[in-house]
C-alpha cells in the first residue's frame, strides 16, 4: 500500500514538474531579473560600464515623472468610464437579447454583436483609425452628410479620448454581454412569475428581483473589465500612439517607451514594478468590497 501511494505521488510530481518548471523559467525568473533591474541605473544604448546600482532612485523617477502621473490619472479615469459603458450597454443588449419575442432575430444579432470579440486588438484598432481618418474616414463621411464639419480626431485631446474609449467599449461589451445573458438565466422564473401575480411591472422585476440576484456577475464584470481596461496598450499605441502629445498615453505604454524608446530598461522596470502593485491594490479593494457586497 506505501508502494503504491509512493508511485502515486511520484506519478503527480512527474505530471506537475514540467509545468513548475515551465512557470519558474519563463516567469519568476524573468520577474527576479526586471525587480533587480530596477535597482540599477541601467540604459541599453549606453556602455556597460554605466550600469551601477542607484537603489530606489528609479522609483523615485517614476513617482515624480509628471508623464507618468498624468498618464496614471488618465487610465483610472478611462477605465472607470469604460467599464461603466461595458456594463450599460452589455446588460441593455443581454436583457433586449434575451427576451423570447423575437428568437431568430435574436440569434442572429448575438452572432453579429460577438464578431468584435474575434478580432484582435491590433486589427481592431486599424480598422477603427481607417474610420477616424480625417479625410477618408466614414465618421467624417457622416458628419459632412448631416452638414457637421469633419473632426481631426487625433489632433485634439478630447476627440482622441473619445476615440479610444469608443473602440475600447466596441470591442470589450461582446465580452460583458456574454456573461450578463448567463447571469439572466439564474434568475429563477418562479420569482419572476410571483412578481408578475402581484402586479409588479417589468421595471420593477428588474430592479428588485433580476439585479440583485446577479449581483456577483455584476461584480464579476466590473473587477474582469476594470483590470483588463487598466492594462490598455495595443489599441492607443496603433490608433494614437499617445498623441496628440502624451495625452492619450496610459501607463503601460508610458513604461514601454521608458524601457524601449529610450532605452532606460532600469527606469522602465521600476515603473512596471509600480504599475505592478498598483494593480495588486485595484483587485484588492475590488476583492474586499466584492465580499462585503455578497455577504
Amino acid at each position: 500500500m506505501r508502494r503504491l501511494n509512493k508511485r502515486k505521488k511520484a506519478a503527480a510530481a512527474g505530471f506537475i514538474l514540467p509545468a513548475v518548471l515551465f512557470l519558474i523559467l519563463f516567469s519568476v525568473v524573468p520577474m527576479a531579473y526586471s525587480l533587480g533591474i530596477s535597482f540599477f541605473q541601467y540604459n541599453t544604448a549606453m556602455s556597460a560600464d554605466t550600469i551601477h546600482f542607484t537603489g530606489l532612485s528609479n522609483y523615485i523617477s517614476v513617482l515624480t515623472n509628471k508623464d507618468f502621473l498624468g498618464s496614471a490619472l488618465w487610465t483610472v479615469c478611462f477605465a472607470v468610464i469604460v467599464v461603466a459603458l461595458n456594463l450599460l450597454l452589455g446588460l441593455t443588449l443581454a436583457v433586449a437579447l434575451s427576451t423570447k419575442l423575437l428568437p431568430r432575430l435574436s440569434a442572429v444579432l448575438k452572432v453579429i454583436f460577438i464578431l468584435p470579440m474575434m478580432i484582435a486588438p491590433i486589427v481592431t484598432a486599424t480598422i477603427w483609425k481607417l474610420m477616424f481618418s480625417p479625410i477618408y474616414g466614414v465618421l467624417n463621411g457622416i458628419l459632412v452628410t448631416l452638414g457637421q464639419e469633419r473632426i481631426n480626431w487625433f489632433a485634439d485631446v478630447i476627440p482622441a479620448r473619445i476615440a479610444i474609449i469608443v473602440v475600447e467599449v466596441w470591442a470589450t461589451t461582446p465580452l460583458c454581454m456574454l456573461i450578463l445573458m448567463a447571469a439572466l438565466k439564474t434568475v429563477p422564473e418562479e420569482l419572476l412569475e410571483a412578481a408578475r401575480i402581484d402586479g409588479a411591472s417589468n421595471v420593477k422585476q428588474f430592479l428588485f428581483i433580476t439585479l440583485p440576484q446577479i449581483r456577483k456577475f455584476i461584480w464579476l464584470v466590473i473587477m474582469l473589465r476594470f483590470m483588463d481596461a487598466i492594462r490598455m496598450f495595443d489599441i492607443v499605441y496603433n490608433l494614437t500612439n499617445g498623441g496628440p502629445g502624451t495625452a492619450t498615453e496610459t501607463m503601460a505604454s508610458t513604461i514601454y517607451k521608458m524601457a524601449f524608446r529610450y532605452f532606460n530598461v532600469g527606469e522602465g522596470s521600476a515603473g512596471a514594478y509600480i504599475f505592478f502593485l498598483i494593480i495588486l491594490l485595484f483587485s484588492g479593494v475590488f476583492m474586499k468590497f466584492s465580499n462585503n457586497k455578497n455577504d
